[in-house]
């Protein structure tokens, strides 16, 4: 009896030493173990499982074929579920199904979150190794409805998806309706969040319904692609399709290139079809390639609505890096690489971007960066302001800042804009228009649109170098509903400043003695180690303080004539602070030991 029962605990405890998953759910049978994820979601199909369920990833886990989660209702009941890695676990699940690693079909109120520590760490990996052949669309993750029920509320965060390779994995993530790609039953209120994604054609792929569009979703603080060639995205970044209220905002994408054989259209982020009420902010995107000359270009940002009144609000995002081999038209190369592209619809407001075409170009073309294409004729379709519009490129042939095929009207508002290109001609419409002066004529407004060479940071830091662009600083107008920069600092409310970042210009480019003389501000001391000790003769507010870079390091109140700033968590340097007080501001630079 004594060896029987040894025997069964033995066998009890190596089954769950096996397990690679572990479920608590608050009704229905409250815990179970598994070896696959798959197998987590069949118990809960068959209503096993039900209520709130959480599901621990324990270990690794080698998907045996797709693991489905149904939606709620009959025997499948459940209020939510929770899938992420145990305490302190890093894993992987990983499936070479040729359809999906995982599908929720129709299943609501879904979460993956990766994080093994609650954080932002990503410590679960989701994976497809299917090597795709003919008639095979393998997907990493996919978001789909039934015939009769979206899949609403999914949440995924902190975690890592990867696909086989950039042709053989056609999503990371697919949002779509039962056929992969189609619109759908509304799925709504999906969320992307703090993920990564490399090896596939898309990286989210997200299509809602074309007639009764789908809501709230968020994509936001993704990184997507690579330097490394062999983990770029293929086609695209991130793709938005027939969906309102949503937004993109944070996300880096860096590495789409399709192959030299591939004629289709290299994007970071596309927004189209039946889109309205978006915001499109403080996104990072760069390296965006298409080498093949038959091809259709490469896009930064693409602005493709059906709708004429989408309510489009495009803010703080910094594009570069952006080429194309050209499209062969009527035997000529014509559309290169463009940083954003506004290709149908109306009721954009693009404000504060920083756009550089840095990347020459095999070709000659058009490339630009903004490109406005003649099918946008909705009258006030586009308000420009505030932004930085550079082409730095070399290559022969045309280049602009800003280019029309469309007529100056759809421009509900043109201004407070910086175009600067090293071609011949600053920008296009209706002819080239080489000079501000053309462009003022040609596009109309544009009066306090300047023609300025910015210096940036570094070559892939384009924040404005402090004391290299006093010609730029404060040429912006506040503008409604953008009152931050994309690092979050406060944009001046009466004199902002163009493109991404808000930045200071050196008022020490006069001699130290002369500044000093003109100072009401005492410092001391300078160098400093810790504190830095400030005097006034008038109440200060407060200091910001700024590297080299022009990124904001310090911010601190102080409302009174004296006060300290500690600048003991700072590296040493040269910084530069903006002492605010009631009779204006001055900059003091500041050199930390």
């Amino acid at each position: 009896m004594k060896k029987i029962l040894l025997c069964f605990i033995t066998t009890i405890a190596a089954a769950n030493f096996h397990a690679q998953v572990s479920l608590a759910s608050t009704a229905g049978t409250t815990s179970g173990t598994y070896t696959t994820l798959k197998g987590a979601f069949d118990a809960i199909n068959a209503g096993t499982h039900q209520g709130a369920i959480t599901i621990n990833i324990t270990a690794n886990t080698t998907e045996t074929a797709t693991a489905i989660l149904n939606a709620s209702g009959g025997a499948v009941n459940y209020t939510s579920v929770l899938i992420k890695p145990a305490a302190g676990v890093n894993a992987t699940i990983t499936s070479a199904d040729p359809v999906a690693t995982i599908k929720f079909n129709g299943a609501d109120n879904v979460t993956i979150d990766g994080s093994n520590n609650g954080t932002l760490s990503r410590n679960l990996s989701i994976n497809s190794t299917f090597v795709a052949v003919t008639g095979t669309t393998p997907v990493v993750l996919w978001v789909s409805c039934t015939a009769t029920d979206g899949a609403d509320n999914i949440v995924v965060k902190n975690t890592n998806f990867a696909g086989s390779s950039s042709s053989g994995t056609v999503g990371a993530i697919i949002v779509s309706g039962t056929t992969l790609g189609a619109a759908e039953i509304n799925n709504n209120n999906f969320q992307a969040l703090n993920n990564s994604f490399v090896r596939a054609q898309n990286g989210i792929f997200a299509v809602g319904n074309a007639t009764n569009t789908d809501t709230g979703w968020i994509i936001k603080d993704n990184v997507i692609g690579s330097t490394v060639a062999t983990d770029k995205m293929l086609f695209r970044g991130i793709a938005v399709q027939n969906a309102k209220n949503f937004e993109v905002s944070g996300n880096t994408i860096t590495g789409v290139a399709l192959p030299a054989t591939s004629t289709g259209l290299s994007t970071g982020i596309l927004i189209g079809a039946a889109v309205s009420n978006g915001v499109v902010y403080k996104n990072r995107i760069s390296d965006i390639k298409q080498p093949n000359p038959a091809g259709y270009g490469a896009v930064g940002l693409y602005l493709n609505s059906s709708i004429a009144a989408s309510n489009i609000l495009a803010y703080n995002n910094v594009i570069n890096d952006i080429a194309g081999m050209g499209y062969a038209l009527a035997g000529g190369v014509a559309d290169n690489g463009n940083g954003i592209v506004v290709g149908n619809g109306g009721g954009y407001r693009l404000y504060y971007n920083t756009v550089v075409l840095d990347t020459n170009q095999t070709n000659a073309g058009r490339p630009s960066a903004l490109n406005i294409i003649s099918t946008v004729t909705a009258a006030g379709a586009i308000d420009l302001r505030n932004n930085i519009l550079v082409n730095s490129q070399t290559q022969t042939g045309d280049r602009y800042a800003i280019y029309s095929g469309a007529a100056n009207t759809v421009f509900s508002n043109i201004n407070y804009n910086d175009y600067f290109s090293t071609g011949t001609a600053l920008g296009y419409l209706t002819t080239t228009r080489p000079t501000l002066a053309d462009v003022q004529a040609g596009f109309g407004g544009n009066v306090n649109s300047v023609s300025i060479a910015p210096v940036f940071a570094s070559a892939t830091n384009f924040r404005l170098l402090i004391g290299s662009n006093p010609t730029l600083d404060n040429k912006g107008t506040p503008v409604t509903g953008v009152t931050v920069d994309a690092d979050n600092n406060a944009r001046n409310a009466t004199t902002p400043d163009l493109g991404g970042y808000e930045f200071v210009t050196e008022l020490l480019a006069v001699s130290e003695q002369s500044m000093a003389a003109k100072q009401t501000v005492s410092y001391y001391p300078n160098p400093v180690v810790d504190v830095l000790n400030l005097r006034s003769d008038s109440k200060i507010k407060n200091v910001e303080g700024f590297n080299l870079s022009g990124q904001k390091v310090i911010s601190e109140s102080i409302n009174a004539e004296n006060g300290t700033v500690d600048m003991r968590k700072l590296p040493s340097g040269v910084y530069f602070l903006k002492v605010n007080s009631d009779r204006g501001s001055e900059s003091v630079k500041v050199i930390k030991k």
